[in-house]
């Protein structure tokens, strides 16, 4: 991995610097307003972000839009469509590697600590402005907020109450078995989100304090990958937790209990952000020319990648998926894979890349959060005006009413709300760019 333990080999040209129509840093096209706030990015990762996005809306269309219920798939997909909610587990591990990588790099190239304030703005800027007003659009005009009564039985309509809002609004409803999925419903990952932006600064203190006065490299790399060892640490304890101190059926996991709340809480899904803040560490020591990649990896890594999902697929378990079962820690590593095809690859050689930089991939991507938020709500206004179907055919029409609708009012919530606030993040020209840029396409 080093050459040598104290031999800081001459340092490769920054591949997100390379002249190509896929690895330039400013993205050339304009979707009628809509573009990333600034013009560094790496390729590939707004493409993950639909396909993540994307995947999420098809199970919540499958699953809610039709008042008799998820439509007969046949046996094989009844027992995949499932899979679609790791789109989940691929936003976090983009989380991992995005936010922590600009962190990596600054430690292993001796380099000033990105300032944890200007961090915590970012981000702030990033979730909290559309969240908002798309929960208030969803909780008082629509009326597709979720409430539960006084049964604790879950309810979808206008959402009123000024103390329940203000949990939603703060990510707290998750802690409370009486007030948990409330809001928007899927946000309840938002709020797990939230957690590790809050937690990432003191994992990088404990790197930076493990590795920062190491003479030798390898003991910095180390000590960069601490963190990813303690999420890893966390996340299998949690879901040990879950198990055992709060006994439930898996799919017991959006009840009224506190095996519930500990299944969707940080604790039982930290695990799922490791292997992305390792890759991170491989990216960094793979731009600085540190890491030699085998000439078959990337057939490796897709081989791997695709054998966790089979075996992880085969879990019998109903509903599985983002529960405290420890296929979901073999799912994030297959996630994780995947990303690495994307960003351990030089773009222009790169048949995946190319696919994921198409012009409607990039653009979905752009405008991915608000999909994310808003599909959801969307599902339960049509539901309840009518505007959905029965059955096979009905869910390929509720797919493609949902995604109409859902991409017509992303774009406006981006355009209006997510891009004035993303652009407040580079008023001061002094800061460190890097980090801004990675944590602008950071998941959600």
């Amino acid at each position: 991995m080093t050459d040598g333990e104290n031999h800081v080999r001459p340092r490769a040209p920054r591949l997100d610097n390379k002249v190509g129509p896929l690895a330039r840093l400013r993205l050339r096209f304009r979707v009628r307003g809509v573009a990333p706030s600034t013009g560094r990015r790496l390729p590939g990762v707004e493409g993950l972000r639909a396909i993540a996005a994307t995947s999420i809306l098809v199970i919540h269309t499958w699953g809610e839009a039709s008042r008799s219920g998820p439509p007969d798939l046949g046996r094989l997909g009844n027992n995949h469509i499932g899979d679609f909610s790791y789109g989940v587990t691929l936003f976090f591990a983009l989380s991992g590697f995005l936010l922590y990588r600009p962190f990596v790099a600054a430690m292993l190239r001796s380099e000033p600590r990105p300032a944890f304030t200007r961090y915590l703005r970012n981000r702030a800027l990033r979730i909290l402005p559309a969240y908002w007003v798309i929960l208030l659009l969803c909780a008082l005009v629509l009326g597709s907020a979720f409430f539960r009564d006084s049964q604790g039985v879950l309810h979808q309509g206008r959402l009123i109450d000024p103390g329940l809002l203000a949990q939603a609004g703060l990510f707290a409803q998750d802690y409370d078995p009486n007030t948990l999925l409330t809001g928007i419903g899927p946000a309840w990952s938002l709020a797990v989100e939230a957690v590790f932006y809050l937690t990432l600064p003191l994992l990088v203190l404990v790197a930076f304090g493990l590795g920062s006065r190491a003479t030798r490299f390898n003991v910095r790399i180390a000590a960069a990958l601490a963190p990813a060892a303690i999420l890893l640490g966390v996340g299998l304890a949690g879901r040990a937790v879950a198990w055992k101190v709060f006994p439930a059926p898996v799919w017991a996991g959006w009840g009224t209990h506190w095996h519930a709340v500990v299944e969707r809480s940080f604790f039982c899904q930290a695990d799922l952000f490791t292997f992305g803040m390792a890759l991170a560490v491989a990216r960094v020591l793979w731009e600085d020319g540190r890491l030699r990649l085998p000439r078959h990896w990337r057939a490796a890594a897709a081989v791997t990648a695709l054998a966790a999902y089979a075996v992880s697929s085969r879990v019998s378990w109903m509903d599985a998926q983002l529960s405290y079962s420890p296929y979901n820690t073999l799912m994030a590593l297959a996630c994780a894979l995947l990303v690495a095809l994307v960003v351990l690859t030089p773009p222009d050689r790169s048949y995946l890349v190319r696919l994921l930089e198409t012009r409607w991939l990039v653009g979905l991507g752009i405008i991915s959060y608000s999909v994310f938020l808003w599909h959801d709500p969307i599902i339960w206004f049509l539901r309840d005006h009518g505007l959905t179907f029965a059955g096979r055919i009905g869910l390929v029409a509720n797919v493609a009413i949902v995604f109409a609708t859902t991409v017509v009012l992303s774009w406006l919530t981006y355009r209006f709300v997510e891009a004035p606030a993303l652009r407040l993040k580079f008023r001061d020209r002094g800061a460190t760019e890097a980090a801004a840029a990675s944590q602008v396409q950071a998941a959600p």
